[in-house]
């Protein structure tokens, strides 16, 4: 009987990123969690895959003292078990926002708790290099709220055996920022505005009224079937890859009209058309 396929997700990053709230997001999951573990230990720890939880969590930062000497050695051994998926995760935040956050926790720095902060920072960075390189994949955690970051956190490793490409669909508006996590972002403020017709301002574009009065634009038809040809090319390219999602950024002014008309018409092509596609409007409250 063939033995099942386990999977071992290591989180790896800046501290101040985000590494405690993943471990937490991933424990309510259901996924075994096992912070700060020491590197030397992995290699016998995988070579008894029977002993190993199906969804195992492995935190690794600066506070092991083995990194830079056996991460190399821990993920080829990771990598090398046939019974075995692993996925490395590396998290980061720009310098500014680690700075405020440490400032707002008062909390110390753990690497090099003598140096100053900002030094702190950059002599992690440093030794996180290596592992840095052979990440899979990575999140920039500057811009997010918890409540982004634990959707993002589902949206990848909610069901590691899943095969396929899941496609998100995602309307903002360009006033409250740029979403960073966006595969490809299509302005549609080119399109007619309906928060400039007084009846329509108060309503949304999940509403058949503001989706009527948007998609009667007469560059609408154009703009959305070169949007539905350059996203799904894309998606093909990204499936033939193994590339397990891909998000799609939809911006207007202000993410309550023109681009939600567009997102939630893009993703009911984009599942008739048999991806695994969901939408999220981030700024329609």
């Amino acid at each position: 009987m063939e033995q099942k396929q386990k999977f071992i997700l290591l989180v790896t990053g800046l501290s101040g990123a985000g590494k405690t709230e993943a471990l937490h997001c991933l424990e309510d999951m259901g996924y075994e969690c096992v912070d700060n573990m020491p590197l030397r230990l992995v290699s016998n720890m995988v070579s008894d895959t029977d002993a190993l939880p199906d969804k195992l969590v492995l935190a690794v930062d600066s506070r092991n003292h083995d990194l830079e000497s056996h991460y190399k050695e821990a993920i080829d051994a990771i990598r090398a078990n046939e019974n075995l998926k692993s996925h490395i995760l590396y998290l980061y935040a720009d310098e500014a926002e680690i700075l405020r956050r440490y400032a707002e926790s008062r909390r110390k720095h753990p690497f090099k708790q003598g140096d100053l902060l900002r030094e702190s920072i950059t002599e992690e960075r440093s030794a996180l290099r290596g592992l840095h390189a052979l990440a899979d994949e990575e999140i920039d955690t500057t811009d997010f709220k918890p409540i982004d970051f634990w959707r993002q956190l589902r949206q990848r490793y909610a069901d590691p055996s899943k095969n396929g490409l899941r496609v998100f669909v995602m309307s903002f508006g360009f006033k409250h920022g740029v979403p960073r996590e966006v595969d490809a972002l299509f302005d549609v403020r080119y399109l007619k505005n309906p928060h400039w017709v007084e009846e329509l301002r108060p309503h949304t574009g999940l509403e058949a009224v503001v989706q009527n009065y948007v998609s009667s634009d007469e560059e609408f038809v154009t703009g959305f079937e070169n949007i539905v040809q350059q996203t799904t090319h894309a998606m093909k390219q990204f499936a033939k890859a193994d590339r397990a999602y891909f998000t799609i950024g939809l911006g207007c002014t202000g993410g309550r009209h023109r681009s939600v008309t567009v997102a939630e018409k893009l993703v009911k092509v984009l599942t008739d058309e048999g991806f695994d596609a969901h939408v999220y409007h981030r700024d329609l409250t």
